[in-house]
């Protein structure tokens, strides 16, 4: 017995480090379907002119609706109060001019993807290709009206276009 409990509690305190390991930071909204999009700054990966990066976007109503009275509510809003006296500026203020109270609320969405398990409504691990600004998605998982998808098939290489969720990441993450 005490094993078993040994084991869910390694299993536990396995999965909060692997949480706090992330760090989600905004890069785009989808309007039909109301949904805040964030790029993982921990795992990017960097090989000469390459980026490679796993992206969720959650649901704006899923982001809305966590009570933030309890726990981990408490815990988030810790966190971005902690961010918003050290003047910490959301990189998504380099694709689009934010004024202070917007700057809050997506501090606030950052700390949500950061510690909460909302269920994404996509998820993308895409490589950027810098130099070129050609973007390809490897890996795709996409949940509506409670039916999943999911690829491993690369897409294949693709321009960005000036607007849009790749260009965002092409201006955030190619420097």
């Amino acid at each position: 017995m005490r094993i078993i409990v040994a084991y869910i509690v390694a299993v536990m305190l396995s999965a909060r480090a692997q949480a706090v390991d992330v760090d989600w930071k905004m890069y785009g909204f989808v309007p039909n379907q109301s949904a805040y999009c964030f790029y993982d700054a921990n795992g990017i990966t960097r090989t000469s002119n390459r980026v490679r990066v796993w992206t969720k976007c959650l649901l704006q109503k899923d982001l809305d609706g966590l009570d933030i009275k309890g726990e981990l509510g408490g815990k988030i809003v810790e966190n971005a109060a902690r961010k918003l006296v050290s003047n910490y500026v959301p990189p998504y203020a380099m694709i689009e001019d934010i004024n202070y109270d917007q700057a809050t609320v997506i501090i606030q969405y950052e700390e949500t993807a950061n510690l909460s398990h909302i269920q994404p409504s996509a998820r993308f691990f895409y490589e950027l290709n810098c130099s070129e600004r050609m973007i390809q998605i490897l890996s795709t998982y996409v949940r509506v009206n409670g039916k999943e998808g999911f690829s491993e098939k690369p897409s294949g290489w693709q321009h960005v276009p000036p607007e849009g969720a790749g260009a965002a990441l092409l201006k955030m993450l190619c420097r």
